[in-house]
């Protein structure tokens, strides 16, 4: 899964410490930005991770939002 956000967004969650579940692709905040395999709250895999991680991962591309 790749998560298309813009620069906006990706800065509000990095402040806000946010990540994404690619299983369900939920937004989850109070993450750490190097999170990995956290439960999310909505689907209840482990595959939350934090907003840097998923940067570092190549999961995160810039551009319009998919929302």
């Amino acid at each position: 899964m790749i998560i298309r956000i813009s620069e906006e967004e990706y800065a509000e969650l990095s402040e806000e410490n946010g990540g994404y579940c690619l299983a369900c692709g939920e937004v989850a905040y109070g993450v750490e930005p190097d999170a990995r395999k956290y439960t999310c709250e909505s689907c209840d895999s482990p595959s939350v991770y934090g907003i840097e991680e998923l940067l570092i991962m190549g999961k995160i591309e810039f551009g319009e939002s998919d929302d």
